[in-house]
């Protein structure tokens, strides 16, 4: 499948291999390319009309995010994340933003419940249009508001380096859970509620309840399929 926004020249030597990532993610994150379906080095090579060398790069680069898998006698694959990986990330992302706002509440300000606000606009129109890029892009951007009140580099760095897998967890739940999907706006509203009523116990318990509930229904629905 073509690449449109790519054509001969167009990428600069210095950044090639970034520029490959970035558009090898998306087509992870955007369903294009399927979990469980063998990358073709050639075919995406052609497509980005890039040599294979970037590509093979970005798809070292995207195995160590843990996107892809290089399996014996298959090559690379998209990863296929199992309900281990979901209760990791989930439980891992829920302890990152629950020390965040024990650390950084009282950072909390109008302008922050503002960027989230407009974010809750987002989401609704990305449901409406059924774009799912756009809706990992605005629950990443939605928790990173969390995590930022901490002022705290490191947990903020460790919370960044988990986006693209769960941006591919995002999309299991659009796979296997959509009608929790479609419920996206009324989730993080409900968090959005706690935190302008800056009370720390609500929103350390409306946090942990985003991620446990999503990742009691997900569990179910991974272990049924993958075993």
């Amino acid at each position: 499948m073509p690449i449109d926004s790519f054509s001969a020249g167009k990428i600069y030597r210095t950044s090639l291999s970034n520029e490959v990532v970035k558009e090898i993610r998306k087509m992870i994150l955007t369903g294009t390319i399927k979990p469980g379906q063998r990358i073709n080095e050639v075919h995406l090579a052609r497509d980005l009309q890039v040599s294979r060398g970037p590509v093979r790069e970005a798809l070292l680069m995207l195995k160590n995010e843990g996107l892809v898998t290089h399996e014996v006698n298959r090559g690379a694959t998209v990863s296929i994340l199992s309900a281990r990986d979901a209760y990791e990330i989930y439980t891992f992302r829920a302890m990152l933003e629950v020390n965040a706002i024990e650390m950084g509440l009282e950072n909390l300000q109008d302008e922050h419940l503002q960027a989230l606000s407009h974010l809750l606009e987002r989401f609704a129109q990305s449901v409406q249009e059924a774009n799912a890029e756009e809706l990992i892009a605005c629950d990443i951007e939605f928790h990173k508001v969390i995590v930022s009140l901490s002022k705290h580099s490191r947990l903020i760095q460790a919370h960044s380096q988990m986006d693209s897998q769960v941006g591919a967890m995002f999309l299991t739940i659009a796979n296997e859970l959509p009608k929790r999907v479609n419920r996206v706006v009324e989730i993080h509203q409900i968090l959005y509620d706690a935190l302008a009523s800056r009370d720390k116990e609500k929103i350390i318990q409306e946090l942990n309840m985003h991620y446990l509930s999503t990742l009691k229904e997900l569990e179910s629905k991974l272990k049924e399929a993958h075993g």
